[in-house]
């Protein structure tokens, strides 16, 4: 029974990790960033498909996750390279990550309180004499 519990924790975990690094992603692509990996897991590739100029895996440990771009540790030259961009476009390409998982966490209370007919709140009816 407890075996289902840590399944479940790991699923869900692999799935907010894949939502903040396609925020990275997402992003990076909008800035016009070349992203080397898109990765979700860690560890040896499971799957690998090279489209365009991406790289997309998914790994065996599903205790993380990341997304690659061009020029993140040096400069290599290109101009597409995160290094080469403005500050806004890297702030941009860096905070996206948390505003997924924060937009992740919005729609997942938005799904759950849908079906609410009725909300309970804190209200003085009557006084006792």
């Amino acid at each position: 029974m407890k075996l289902i519990y840590i399944l479940a924790a790991v699923l869900i975990f692999g799935i907010l990790v894949a939502v903040h690094e396609l925020g990275h992603f997402l992003a990076a692509k909008l800035c016009g960033v070349r992203v080397n990996e898109f990765s979700i897991g860690m560890g040896p590739a499971v799957w690998s498909r090279k489209r365009g100029e991406t790289q997309y895996s998914l790994r065996v440990l599903p205790i993380g996750g990341f997304c690659a771009m061009e020029g993140e540790d040096e400069d290599t030259g290109d101009m597409r390279s995160f290094v080469r961009q403005g500050f806004w476009r890297k702030v941009l390409i860096l905070v996206a990550g948390a505003g997924m998982n924060f937009l992740a966490g919005f729609l997942i209370l938005m799904c759950l309180y849908a079906g609410a007919a009725v909300f309970y709140t804190d209200q003085i009816t009557d006084l006792a004499p």
